[in-house]
């Protein structure tokens, strides 16, 4: 963290300090269930659940020892809770979280987190775009959904068989918000017992296949869990809808199981984080270098012509002076070098500007990045590709403004000491953090 102060890195300030405890992060469509499948794992209710859009709060629910209510300014404003961040995005958004500590809970070591439903309004959402909107709610939502994903450590995504990934702010979301987090996203296709024909579910399950396909640009797509909640009915009933739809039930253990792994996935998230922010600092490092240096170029190539201008008109008039040549002439060279410098140097002002202004645009950029990354271009390497795309905004913003003349320069050792944490510091940690087993190279002791 240091080092992205330094370097004006694209990490965001606080990242590195997580949220009391491990917690689970719902998204997705209205009436996909998020608030019924809280209640369920839960163990009692805690959310209101409904067909219409029943909440527009974030909602925080954390074990404790009694129940108890708190408002959005209360939660933001605890230092211990860790969501203090969260006041970056605005009133609004604080005006629009709550926290529930419920006693009695099945999650007594990790919170979860519950979002509003999201649904298109008349107005435009934006679509694929990525565009901040604030008109439909007043603070920037994809923003807020990035910041807690980012420190969640289970992201479950859901959608429902009315609207299948249709709803165009659900997609932008998965492509905008969502991005870079495949390890810790599982995909929820929920309410699958509501289809009395196969047909009908065919239908909805490729339909959000479609659509998922044009946010995730890949072949294969990730496993979409489908899965329902138990219904209400008697014993009778009961045993012979459990029959009936024993996979999705079994799915739905899949995905509970997943969410009781929050404790335990937080080192190993903590771990990806350290990873993965070491890499993007390194190509902002990286290519904020290259573009500081060919800016460097041109100052100095501009100095040369400044100093060579002044250095030759002084000589030239000295060395009138000392032929004998009457001062008249001397004089004259003197103040038609001047001149000519301060001319030189206006002019060469305008074009630093040009250049300045050149280097920054987003070919140049990308030129920087092919230039700093040229092998593992020519290797396809989707990693450094995906890097790439998330810090190239960030990087342009950063550099605009600071201006060229001012990033400062990456030394050796800085640029050792993060290749330091990936070589050595990180393998080392996932050594202690992993199981056991044959292919593992355990620290010894000194």
């Amino acid at each position: 963290m240091p080092l992205n102060d330094q370097w004006r890195g694209p990490l965001a300030k606080h990242s590195d300090r997580g949220t009391s405890l491990p917690f689970v992060f719902l998204v997705g469509n209205h009436s996909s269930g998020k608030s019924s499948f809280v209640n369920y794992v839960l163990g009692r209710k805690v959310q209101t659940a409904g067909v219409a859009p029943t909440d527009d709060s974030f909602t925080v629910i954390a074990p404790g020892p009694e129940d108890t209510d708190q408002d959005g300014p209360a939660l933001i404003g605890d230092p211990d809770m860790g969501f203090s961040n969260l006041r970056q995005f605005g009133p609004t958004l604080i005006h629009h979280t709550q926290l529930k500590v419920r006693s009695g809970i099945n999650n007594g070591n990790f919170m979860m987190v519950d979002s509003p439903g999201m649904i298109d309004s008349p107005v435009s959402s934006g679509g694929f775009s990525g565009q901040t909107n604030t008109t439909d709610r007043g603070y920037d939502f994809q923003g807020v959904v990035r910041w807690f994903a980012e420190r969640a450590d289970v992201v479950l995504l859901f959608f429902d068989p009315d609207k299948p990934g249709t709803t165009g702010e659900t997609l932008s979301i998965l492509l905008h918000s969502l991005g870079g987090m495949d390890h810790k996203l599982l995909i929820v296709l929920n309410k699958a017992d509501q289809f009395e024909k196969i047909h009908d579910f065919a239908r909805a399950y490729g339909s959000l296949c479609w659509n998922l396909s044009k946010v995730i640009p890949r072949k294969d797509l990730p496993r979409i869990y489908t899965m329902c909640l138990p219904v209400k009915g008697g014993d009778t009933a009961q045993k012979e809808i459990m029959q009936g739809l024993a996979d999705l039930h079994q799915t739905r253990d899949d995905v509970v199981a997943e969410v009781m792994k929050a404790p335990k996935r937080r080192i190993d998230n903590v771990i990806t984080h350290l990873n993965d922010s070491v890499h993007l600092l390194m190509m902002h490092a990286l290519i904020s270098e290259d573009v500081r240096k060919r800016y460097s170029k041109v100052v100095w190539d501009h100095r040369t012509q400044e100093v060579g201008t002044a250095v030759a008109g002084g000589g030239l008039a000295a060395l009138s002076l000392y032929a004998g040549i009457p001062t008249e002439f001397s004089f004259g060279v003197f103040c038609v070098t001047v001149l000519g410098a301060g001319g030189l140097r206006w002019h060469n002002s305008i074009q630093l500007t040009d250049a300045e202004a050149q280097l920054l645009t987003t070919e140049e950029l990308s030129a920087s990045f092919q230039r700093t990354h040229a092998r593992e271009i020519s290797e396809a390497d989707e990693f450094t590709a995906s890097v790439w795309q998330r810090i190239r905004g960030p990087l342009q913003m950063s550099l605009q403004s600071i201006g060229l003349a001012n990033i400062p320069s990456v030394s050796s050792s800085e640029w050792a000491q993060l290749n330091n944490i990936l070589d050595q510091d990180i393998p080392k940690l996932r050594r202690l953090a992993s199981p056991t087993h044959f292919g593992t190279k355990k620290e010894e002791n000194p």
